[in-house]
């Protein structure tokens, strides 16, 4: 059987029941936290103006656009949504895929749960088949896909999408081939776009195109139904001969599920994950330690080679370039003792003292280094007097080895939804997804956070 087959006979043979708690309570927790960046991301220029695209597209009112009062095509919602969801930065990691695993499959799961009155456990499942499919492929693919330019939450986000869309669907071992095979030929995105609004547009392509690859198949559509390992196919043009593991794809899926080990990062700060150990660093110096941002005169980030690489925003002038930015993250961490949302407005951005002050920021590499990664990072504030105080980060916070709390979590969805909607409804929001298996039709909380807790208006 091949690795294409394989993937598929996976997507139609899990069900509920094979899947184990924990790994229901961990897709729960990846839920609330991709609803919660999903409706502040309706808020952000990036999830108004393609909110106003798919309003003013047009289209059978089939699935809540989330945070905006208003209905669209089941594609067309996911991909507002799936581009609102990561329009912050703020959305989970997969480290086995090099990419943010929700919010891909998040609004697949939702636009077509709602348009066929999907159960919450059958969104689950799905969502959990999804997540698993990207990871696994993630996990084969080898580092060049990433290297090369590639934005893995696009290109194997749209695999996933596809199969969480299949699942849904309840396509057949054959129609998710093919579903697979279509969406291979979708998928795309690159990190140069990294720090504009096309970033977070790669999900939610990657969420619309696993719809209408699904949709197609369910229609009989045509594709290569080998695509994982055709010769020209996926892995040979996206990674190179001789660049990823067919094996790999395949071995562990669902064994364990990828939600639950490694598990996913759930981002404390708003901002590309690769800066999060060096703010995690920052923060401690400036409370230990209350330096003055006039009396530094260098910061050091000692990190791996891979650093610069992603984040390649080293004198930002927007707030999206800001957050691939290690030079803004550290002066601004030093001005305000803190990085949330706030942190990441254009005013603060803009700002003449962060501007001067991320101008002193820079990295060190250890001589002899090998492989992209460290086992740690280390930040040096450097201040006139001589003075030197350094903080060493092995593992950040929100990691599956240093996990934020269920408390934390619920903050910072709270705080994410606050910007849309009324209290109440968030109150209401968080019991039903703390619920979500026993949910009957998942159009009660799809509406609920599309129409800020009123009857949603068809478009």
């Amino acid at each position: 059987m091949g690795t294409t087959e394989k993937i598929a006979q996976f997507v139609v043979e899990t069900d509920y029941a094979s899947i184990p708690p924990e790994a229901v309570r961990g897709a729960k927790d990846a839920i609330m936290d991709g609803l919660g960046v999903m409706l502040a991301g309706s808020e952000e220029p990036a999830g108004r103006i393609v909110a106003q695209y798919v309003r003013e597209a047009g289209g059978t009112p089939q699935a809540g656009v989330i945070g905006s009062g208003f209905k669209s095509s089941a594609p067309q919602a996911a991909l507002a949504n799936g581009t609102m969801a990561h329009a912050l930065d703020y959305d989970d990691v997969l480290v086995l895929m090099s990419g943010h695993a929700t919010v891909p499959i998040l609004p697949v799961v939702l636009a077509l749960g709602e348009m066929y009155h999907r159960s919450g456990k059958d969104v689950l499942e799905a969502f959990i088949v999804g997540v698993e499919v990207e990871g696994r492929i993630g996990s084969g693919i080898g580092r060049h896909h990433y290297a090369v330019g590639w934005h893995s939450t696009a290109t194997l986000g749209t695999l996933g999408a596809a199969a969480a869309a299949a699942k849904i669907l309840g396509l057949g071992v054959t129609e998710t081939r093919i579903a697979l095979g279509i969406s291979a030929s979708e998928a795309s995105g690159l990190r140069q776009n990294f720090g504009t609004m096309t970033k977070p547009f790669h999900a939610g392509n990657a969420a619309k195109n696993g719809i209408v690859a699904a949709m197609l198949a369910q229609k009989g559509f045509t594709a290569s139904q080998t695509i994982m390992e055709d010769p020209f196919g996926f892995c040979s043009v996206l990674a190179g001969e001789g660049e990823y593991d067919l094996e790999l794809m395949t071995k562990s899926l669902g064994d364990p599920f990828a939600i639950v080990d490694p598990g996913l990062d759930m981002k404390p700060y708003p901002c590309c994950r690769v800066t999060h150990r060096c703010i995690d660093a920052m923060l401690h110096i400036v409370e230990e330690y209350h330096p003055r941002a006039e009396d530094v005169t260098e910061v050091t980030c000692q990190t791996g080679p891979a650093s610069p690489q992603v984040l390649i925003h080293h004198r930002p002038k927007t707030p999206l370039e800001g957050k691939f930015s290690m030079e803004y993250c550290m002066a601004r961490a030093l001005l305000d003792r803190d990085i949330r949302m706030v942190q990441f407005s254009e005013e603060k951005l803009l700002d003449s003292k962060a501007q001067e002050l991320l101008q002193r920021v820079r990295y060190v590499h250890p001589e002899g280094l090998e492989g992209e990664r460290l086992p740690s990072e280390v930040v040096t504030v450097i201040q006139r007097d001589g003075r030197q105080h350094s903080n060493e980060v092995f593992i950040p916070r929100g990691a599956p080895e240093n996990p934020l709390t269920e408390e934390e979590l619920i903050a910072k969805y709270k705080d994410c939804a606050s910007l849309v909607l009324p209290p109440e409804v968030i109150e209401r929001s968080l019991e039903l997804v703390s619920h979500l298996e026993e949910i009957k039709d998942i159009s009660a909380l799809v509406d609920l956070v599309t129409s800020k807790g009123s009857p949603p208006s068809a478009h």
